[in-house]
């Protein structure tokens, strides 16, 4: 019995080295498999890519949905094919890429937002509207909710579907914290403008005054607010409205004020109107304004009235603009009493003059650098708000008057 016991000791150290070594090969076969599967795997995504470059998108697309399935870490490189070609133009390849993960039902929460709202983003690119409207509103209240918000409201402003644009800035600022009063208050400016054109009164005032409320005091909505007056045939009323944008942003009197001198005209007080926009020049002296002011000069106090007030100018804001428009008069005043060569001589000065501000004349957008020959509330470049300077950029002279 001694040795049989003996014998079961000499054992035990033998059968414990065999289950030792059985699990280490179970190990090794394990990670021989999931080595093979990790070959495969690349094998396939190298499969996905080659028919990519080959262009065969569909069975790429459906080689890179197996190793998504195999694998889900593998879904972040389906939403970097699907943007990538979304940058390239490829919409029709981008929208079947994030289509099939739409599609999918194992994808989490946050994958299916992110899903939704590239799908939104190729079909806004695609010029899908309606599809892209329904794709982004699917988008949870997750880290993609924003984003998709900002989309739609990129997609509202592209359709001049105003009401909607106004409820998307409104549910962005709960979403971000952010304001978006400046682009509400322009969205219901739009809505106030074509109002007006359709001599739809009611509903300019309404937009107005919600224009107002977004933001007090806001430039443009002043402006609505006189052209309004001017529709109910107010023009006291109108010249109020207005004279608050010469105060408080006079660099946008410009754009009013060819209607400034009409309701002034309309009330007999057209010297009245005419000395205020002239004490604008003092600090508004380059621009359209100038353009308009030395119009009025001109033609209710005459063209010698407009030399000396281009001279005055020239003296405290010099610039190219109103040394082309001093030689303008002057060519006016020579042409009615002065020698050929006096009017040749001033007709070469003003064609140089005139080529080079053209070329210089421009509004800016601060935000891209978008420069235009008009003026515009929103920039066409970067589409932002109120981004352009209202003062053209252009030539300044050093010193006083050259002519």
């Amino acid at each position: 019995m001694i040795q049989i016991a003996t014998s079961w000791l000499l054992l035990l150290p033998i059968m414990f080295g065999i289950g030792w070594l059985a699990s280490r090969w179970d190990l090794r076969l394990e990670n021989r498999m999931d080595e093979r599967e990790r070959m495969r795997q690349q094998r396939s995504t190298f499969k996905g890519l080659s028919l990519l470059l080959n262009e065969q998108p569909d069975q790429a697309i459906e080689a890179l949905v197996k190793i998504a399935q195999l694998d889900p870490e593998t879904i972040e490189l389906h939403f970097a094919l699907g943007n990538l070609f979304r940058r390239r133009g490829e919409t029709e390849r981008a929208i079947r890429v994030h289509q099939h993960l739409a599609n999918r039902d194992d994808l989490k929460p946050r994958d299916r937002d992110q899903a939704a709202y590239e799908l939104g983003r190729d079909f806004l690119r695609a010029g899908l509207l309606d599809r892209a409207e329904a794709s982004l509103n699917q988008v949870g209240e997750g880290k993609y909710a924003a984003p998709a918000k900002e989309s739609l409201l990129e997609m509202y402003q592209v359709e001049r579907d105003w009401e909607m644009a106004i409820s998307a800035a409104t549910k962005l600022e709960a979403l971000q914290g952010k304001s978006h009063q400046i682009e509400i208050a322009q969205f219901n400016c739009e809505m106030g403008q074509d109002a007006l054109r359709r001599n739809d009164l009611p509903k300019a005032a309404r937009s107005i005054e919600l224009a107002l409320q977004a933001v007090p005091n806001h430039a443009r909505a002043l402006i609505l607010q006189g052209d309004y007056q001017v529709a109910l045939n107010h023009p006291n009323q109108a010249i109020a409205a207005w004279e608050l944008v010469a105060q408080m942003h006079p660099s946008y009197m410009h754009l009013l004020a060819d209607r400034w001198m009409t309701a002034h005209v309309a009330l007999g007080r057209q010297e009245l109107g005419l000395n205020r926009l002239c004490e604008l020049l003092k600090t508004q002296a380059s621009g359209e304004l100038l353009d308009i002011v030395q119009k009025y000069v001109t033609k209710i106090r005459g063209p010698q009235a407009a030399d000396q007030l281009l001279v005055e100018v020239m003296q405290y804001s010099p610039s190219l603009s109103a040394l082309s428009k001093l030689a303008e008069v002057r060519l006016a005043l020579a042409e009615s009493s002065g020698t050929p060569e006096k009017i040749s001589e001033i007709q070469a000065a003003l064609g140089l003059l005139k080529q080079r501000t053209t070329s210089l004349a421009r509004y800016t957008c601060g935000n891209c650098g978008f420069r235009a020959r008009r003026f515009y509330w929103q920039c066409p470049g970067c589409n932002h708000w109120e981004a352009s300077s209202p003062r053209r950029s252009e030539g300044a002279l050093p010193s006083g008057p050259s002519m």
